[in-house]
């Protein structure tokens, strides 16, 4: 990240005390401090670091931090429940139209060919093939 500009300096005690092997115990008010400098738009957590004398990745680990976080903790979304009315089945359903296409069959039946035109009346065609059946 590029520094975002913003120039604001610790004025306490960055060290509480060094221990005797020689590791530094940094003062908590200053961890926090740090944490909310490096969480700005554009800081440079590594720069920060650098600039303050502590390591980058003891910083990064300050911020990961439960007491540390700024963000909210993240809840999954509930669902969404949504008005339904349920309504009773009709009486009477009648099926939709067959739009198909409406082509003539032909039936070879007894060595004739009997062509059968869309909209033929079923007993008339009983007829005429029970009449070729001989």
């Amino acid at each position: 990240m590029q520094d975002s500009g913003h120039t604001s300096a610790w004025t306490g005690q960055a060290v509480e005390r060094t221990k005797s092997n020689g590791k530094r115990v940094f003062a908590t008010a200053f961890k926090r401090w740090i944490v909310e400098e490096a969480r700005r738009p554009g800081a440079s957590v590594a720069g920060l670091a650098m600039q303050h004398g502590v390591n980058a990745n003891q910083l990064h680990r300050w911020m990961r931090l439960p007491q540390w976080r700024s963000e909210a903790p993240v809840s999954p979304a509930l669902p969404v429940l949504l008005p339904v009315e349920i309504q009773a089945e009709p009486a009477h359903v009648t099926a939709a139209p067959i739009t198909a296409r409406r082509v003539p069959i032909e039936v070879e039946l007894g060595g004739a060919v009997v062509r059968v035109m869309p909209g033929v009346d079923g007993a008339t065609l009983r007829m005429v093939l029970a009449a070729l059946r001989g």
